[in-house]
């Protein structure tokens, strides 16, 4: 496995921290990947996912897709509906949402042309709870849900 070095962009500052962006061990120094608005999200984000996320009995991924300024509305509403919380205030492109049953985490890359995408990872108690939350984002928001991958694979 290769070491991923992490870069801050003070020029790309943003609410009052700097843009995350990464470069391949042995790759070209021109090549930058950016991969968060903030430090303080990317900290959030794979906290959530190592002690929270990733000890889900049922995990998904895949992508949400609409319209660029709306997309975290959407998610937002329908996630604060089904009675999640927000650990911590992030921007538009980060969103990490948990109750007792569920997680999810999705995320947008900064300064990228496609704007108008999301990935998630969701993970819950059973494929049951997760189907419920999928479909409430489908039906509620004007959202595209596309799931890539179940972990356990579903029968």
């Amino acid at each position: 496995m290769m070491p991923l070095p992490l870069f801050y962009d003070f020029d790309a500052q943003t609410r009052a921290d700097a843009l995350v962006t990464a470069r391949e061990a042995r790759g070209d120094e021109d090549e930058l990947y950016d991969r968060f608005e903030t430090l303080h999200e990317m900290l959030s984000w794979g906290a959530l996912y190592r002690f929270r996320l990733s000890k889900m009995p049922q995990t998904c991924t895949g992508t949400f897709r609409g319209e660029p300024s709306d997309i975290q509305v959407f998610i937002e509403r329908v996630m604060d509906s089904l009675g999640f919380s927000k650990p911590i205030s992030t921007g538009s492109l980060c969103g990490l949402y948990e109750r007792a049953d569920a997680v999810m985490i999705c995320k947008g890359i900064p300064r990228h042309e496609f704007n108008d995408v999301r990935s998630f990872n969701l993970g819950g108690a059973s494929p049951g709870v997760l189907r419920k939350i999928l479909g409430e984002l489908a039906m509620v928001s004007a959202l595209e849900v596309k799931v890539a991958e179940w972990s356990p694979a579903l029968a």
